[in-house]
């Protein structure tokens, strides 16, 4: 059986793993916790141990992330998409070329009296309309592959890492009053973010985390900019 692509991490999981433990019958997808999860979560937090409204909140967060994960693993890449491309400009002026010589004169005269009907004067326009739509096909086709196929790698993205980031941050400070700040003692904000988000997915880097923390910081300060 191939293996699936390494990622910086380890090995790149699939759609099928990913979702892997979400509970999907529910209008909203919701990745449960275990209970020493749950503990751990609340020491890091400050949120109450038995706020259940805070806990589903933070399951669906996850659930929702994973299926965002899940989905972009299912898109296909750019280099993937520009590789197709080419290989159908190269069909496109393979059919050309071969319908050409089947048209041929020194062709035509020894078909079936049949065929040699439908290739009557109609019969030949049409080919002709075809021809020239083929002809013109592989230079589209490239055309394509280089200016309409914008740069993107396939697989999860880092904004899903920054959405699921902003949505900790606000159920936490729904429930406690803190939120992420740029303080150097504001160790617990990350302990809690970065714990939470490698149960959302392991393979979420520090540097990833960092950055959306700080995201969530400078978006926070813009809003209330905008207010006062």
């Amino acid at each position: 059986m191939a293996m699936t692509k390494r990622g910086g991490h380890g090995v790149r999981k699939r759609p099928a793993d990913l979702l892997a433990g979400v509970d999907q019958d529910r209008p909203f997808p919701r990745f449960p916790l275990t209970d020493e999860q749950w503990e751990i979560i609340v020491k890091l937090s400050g949120i109450p141990k038995k706020a259940e409204e805070a806990r589903h909140h933070i399951e669906t967060t996850i659930g929702i992330f994973r299926q965002f994960q899940a989905g972009d693993l299912d898109q296909v890449s750019s280099a993937k998409i520009r590789e197709e491309l080419e290989s159908l400009a190269d069909a496109a002026q393979n059919l050309h070329d071969r319908l050409t010589d089947f048209a041929g004169p020194h062709q035509s005269e020894h078909l079936p009296s049949s065929v040699q009907s439908m290739m009557g004067l109609d019969g030949q326009r049409r080919l002709s309309q075809v021809l020239d739509v083929l002809l013109r096909l592989p230079k589209w086709l490239l055309v394509a592959k280089y200016r309409g196929v914008e740069a993107k790698k396939g697989g999860p993205q880092a904004g899903n890492v920054y959405w699921l980031v902003g949505n900790l941050d606000g159920i936490r400070e729904q429930f406690t009053g803190k939120k992420i700040t740029r303080s150097y003692k504001d160790d617990l904000s990350k302990k809690y973010i970065t714990y939470v988000c490698r149960i959302a997915d392991p393979d979420i880097g520090d540097g990833t985390i960092d950055k959306a923390m700080r995201s969530r910081i400078k978006r926070r300060d813009r809003i209330r900019r905008s207010v006062d």
